[in-house]
């Protein structure tokens, strides 16, 4: 059972990549043609990772290696060091939500520009469980005593659902909500999602039709939120804590998409 948070600071830093798509209402129930996605891609990704986190209204920028690593700020004459190591099961760095091939699956004819497609996703290995009262509510790592996975967080396949623009020109996958934890699994995972614009060739009226060839100027982002965020030194300091409660990271990854030769459906 997956129990999904709304994590709005992460939620704020991430809706752009959705921006540009009109209504998504009329996108969702949109007819008209939409380019031919189906089949294998593959994927290759830049050799970095950006780093955004915004803490207590400031925002703090890195860039990483594909591995992750350690992101150490100053906020207000404080030091603190964030751990972002892509190893850690916590954590799920862009480069892991997806694979090197991706299977896009248009399943909808009467809706083209509907689009799904398979990304490891976190879930709860054990039960969904009521939050203790005493460690939940303002100024804990989950503020409105959402449920809680009383076991591990494990990573295992999801599917993710994604629109192409009315005019078949740009896409985007939304990756997943997440889940509120314990405070000792500490993966709270933020919305996250892939875009790209979309390169094809022909056209609806087109003998061949309208086939999407490849994804440039793509990324995919990865947001987390809440209060473990991998930071040390923070205790003695009520309003230190209190901002890296509220805080928010955002990882990023350029990338880049083609057809595979083979493995149409």
């Amino acid at each position: 059972m997956r129990h999904t948070l709304s994590l709005t600071p992460a939620l704020l830093l991430i809706t752009p990549a959705l921006m540009g798509f009109g209504s998504c209402g009329g996108v969702l129930t949109s007819e008209s043609p939409a380019p031919d996605m189906n089949g294998t891609w593959d994927v290759a990704y830049e050799d970095r990772i950006d780093v955004e986190i915004t803490l207590g209204g400031a925002v703090y920028t890195a860039e990483l290696g594909v591995q992750g690593g350690t992101v150490d700020i100053e906020h207000e004459g404080q030091p603190l060091s964030f751990d972002l190591a892509c190893e850690d099961p916590d954590i799920v760095c862009p480069s892991e939500v997806w694979p090197e091939q991706v299977e896009f699956e248009q399943r909808e004819a009467q809706y083209p520009h509907r689009v799904w497609m398979t990304v490891p996703g976190q879930t709860c290995d054990g039960e969904i469980v009521p939050a203790d009262p005493a460690e939940c509510g303002v100024d804990t790592p989950n503020p409105e005593c959402e449920d809680v996975c009383d076991g591990e967080m494990i990573t295992e396949d999801a599917e993710a659902f994604g629109v192409i623009s009315e005019e078949g020109d740009t896409m985007a996958v939304l990756l997943g909500g997440g889940a509120a934890t314990n405070g000792i699994n500490c993966a709270m995972l933020g919305l996250s999602v892939a875009s790209g614009e979309i390169v094809s060739t022909g056209s609806p009226s087109a003998r061949g039709g309208w086939v999407a060839e490849e994804l440039t100027n793509g990324k995919v982002q990865v947001g987390y939120a809440g209060g473990c965020l991998w930071a040390d030194d923070v205790d003695g300091d009520s309003d230190l804590e209190a901002a890296v409660l509220s805080a928010s990271i955002v990882f990023t990854t350029p990338v880049t998409a083609a057809r595979a030769a083979t493995g149409w459906f």
